[in-house]
């Protein structure tokens, strides 16, 4: 007896109702009659299900292979020694030197000028995270063609984006061809599911010439996030920049701190679904960038495949960027193995993917 298909009540119980849903946007990008759209992060039926089995076989919580997505995207699986990180080649130290956007950047602005790079290259569009006009820092996918349009998208949002509606989006409406993607660890993994297996995408697959992984360990709920802030009294509409940094959530105002707690204070804000994320630093992105284990102004990628590699050493070479080691300390390579680690062994205990 065949097994039924798994449509989309599937992905609500299997996933969704379980709180596991990463609101990544993968099963609203692959639906091909755009029945689903995201409501407030919760994927919903809003037309007809045609029983396609896009929406459950894209997903990267319903079902993901690591070993057999690392052997289908690196061509091999990851060795001992790259148990924590996933597959890499190298590891280094990078800072954008165009003053601009070292002002706009989270940290060392590397993503920023690789994508810029990769528009010089010929690519025609790339999509990014920025946030929505009417409700401060609520993140939203854009998908940006030049230099100016990049710095919008520029720093870190600490609430979710469905960045692959984003990619939908670039392909379907705006018909990119040559799209470079900036996503957090679980919306990597539902790209690759798009872009692999029996029901993957083929628009988008062809599409899609660079991944940006940024490293994450949690994201926060915006209502409960919104919430907080308010009670802190804390205006989020003038807040300029939030980071966490040295176990610490800051926000910044025109250069000055106007909050600074100790992490653990904002942790209740945290998204279930993150309880059950085994990534921190995006392995199945081309390159992997976060601001843990280089100096401060710097950021720190991860470089896992050629293609991650061709497009560094561009920009490396047209002056975008300055690339140096990073050092193999405490502070180095070892906090990003243990802040990995770490993201691991929580995922395990809360009966998640490591």
């Amino acid at each position: 007896m065949s097994e039924r298909p798994k449509i989309f009540g599937h992905l609500m119980t299997d996933v969704i109702r379980k709180g596991t849903c990463v609101s990544c946007g993968a099963c609203a990008a692959v639906c091909p009659v755009n029945s689903i759209e995201l409501r407030d992060g919760t994927p919903t039926l809003v037309g007809l299900c045609v029983a396609c089995q896009m929406c459950y076989w894209n997903c990267p919580i319903a079902v993901f292979d690591v070993t057999g997505m690392e052997e289908e995207v690196f061509g091999r699986a990851r060795t001992e020694e790259e148990a924590a990180i996933g597959v890499h080649q190298t590891i280094c130290a990078v800072q954008a030197k165009d003053g601009e956007i070292l002002g706009r950047a989270q940290d060392g602005g590397a993503v920023s000028a690789i994508l810029c790079q990769f528009l010089a290259d010929g690519g025609d569009g790339a999509v990014v995270t920025g946030v929505e006009d009417d409700r401060p820092w609520a993140a939203r996918p854009l998908v940006v063609s030049s230099k100016e349009e990049v710095l919008k998208g520029a720093g870190t949002k600490y609430t979710s984006s469905p960045t692959l509606v984003g990619v939908g989006s670039a392909v379907y409406e705006y018909a990119k061809e040559k799209i470079a993607v900036v996503g957090t660890p679980c919306q990597m993994r539902g790209l690759r599911k798009i872009e692999t297996g029996d029901r993957s995408d083929a628009r988008i697959k062809d599409a899609v010439a660079l991944r940006i992984g940024v490293f994450c360990m949690e994201t926060f709920a915006y209502p409960s996030f919104m919430e907080y802030l308010k009670k802190e009294g804390v205006d989020a509409s003038i807040v300029d920049k939030f980071e966490i940094k040295s176990g610490r959530f800051i926000a910044h105002q025109e250069g000055e701190v106007v909050h600074d707690v100790k992490l653990g204070t904002v942790k209740e804000l945290v998204r279930a679904c993150c309880h059950t994320c085994g990534d921190f630093t995006a392995e199945f992105s081309d390159l992997s960038v976060g601001n843990v284990g280089s100096p401060d102004g710097w950021s720190t990628v991860i470089v896992r495949n050629e293609i991650g590699e061709k497009i560094l050493k561009a920009a490396e070479k047209n002056g975008l960027v300055e690339v140096k080691p990073v050092e193999d300390g405490k502070s180095g390579l070892g906090i990003i193995r243990r802040l990995s680690k770490r993201k691991k062994k929580n995922a395990e205990k809360s009966g998640g993917e490591a």
